[in-house]
């Protein structure tokens, strides 16, 4: 099956679609004839072609909200008398990106705590893909429109500095995807947009004492710095702050309850003199 998140595939809404699609037969007959081998063949026809389709596919992928899809899912889109078959021609421009792909060219360090999480149980064949093992059908392997997780990647991030969670560099993974949940559909995308960030070197994730914590690196365009004992350290303070606050705060709401049994006692033995 295709991608969760993705709309099922089926025939392209007619807001996919340009004008031309139905009214200019010989436009689309142009734009569904083979592309030459070269390039150079005629660069102009050829850039033309190309333009048309990387703009259609981008822009499905940016009205849906979604960094991924299949193969299944464009073909369908974007079927018109005779198929869509520019999938591979996408992916070895650099368009799309398999997703295992993907995550095999991230930090493998950092995708093994993942695994369990977004991997291992929702997208068995992904991993076999990963250990050259994979039996999914090409058609419904999933797939990443590059620009728009690297889009999606950089909303989070300037996000979370515009937030209040950036007043220090680590946060914990909990909060952080409570913090996107507006951005981010579901958990997978989520995990994309990090391995994204963590390919860009603008975060780095520790897992301490069972807790996986996020840091970022200071400022839009730095580089994330490794984790060391002082953001450790820091991150730890705040937290038992946060603790105690929270344990003030609660403290606090039963001596305020405390009080106002004791007023109603009161006014109850008032009323029984």
């Amino acid at each position: 099956m295709c991608s969760p998140g993705e709309a099922p595939p089926g025939p392209a809404p007619a807001g996919d679609l340009p004008p031309e699609w139905e009214t200019d037969d010989e436009r689309m007959a142009f734009l569904f004839s083979a592309f030459k081998q070269s390039r150079e063949v005629n660069s102009t026809e050829w850039d033309s072609k190309m333009a048309f389709w990387v703009g259609l596919v981008l822009a499905r992928g940016r009205r849906r909200g979604a960094v991924r899809t299949c193969l299944r899912g464009l073909q369908n889109g974007f079927e018109r008398r005779g198929g869509f078959h520019l999938n591979c021609l996408l992916l070895r421009r650099g368009k799309l990106q398999r997703e295992s792909d993907f995550m095999a060219s991230v930090d493998s360090s950092w995708i093994s705590w993942g695994v369990g999480v977004f991997i291992l149980k929702p997208l068995k064949w992904t991993l076999s893909s990963v250990l050259g093992d994979s039996k999914i059908p090409e058609e419904e392997e999933v797939l990443i429109y590059v620009e728009l997780l690297q889009e999606k990647a950089e909303e989070v991030y300037r996000f979370y500095q515009n937030s209040a969670l950036s007043s220090h560099p680590v946060v914990a993974l909990s909060e952080l995807r409570s913090l996107c949940a507006g951005l981010c559909p579901d958990e997978r995308t989520f995990y994309l947009l990090l391995l994204q960030l963590q390919k860009e070197k603008r975060v780095t994730i520790l897992e301490q004492n069972g807790e996986k914590i996020v840091k970022f690196a200071r400022g839009l365009h730095a580089k994330v710095s490794p984790m060391n004992d002082v953001d450790i350290g820091v991150y730890q303070l705040m937290q038992s702050e946060q603790l105690l606050s929270q344990k003030v705060e609660s403290l606090s709401q039963e001596a305020e309850k405390c009080k106002e049994d004791a007023r109603s006692a009161c006014r109850a033995g008032k009323k029984q003199l």
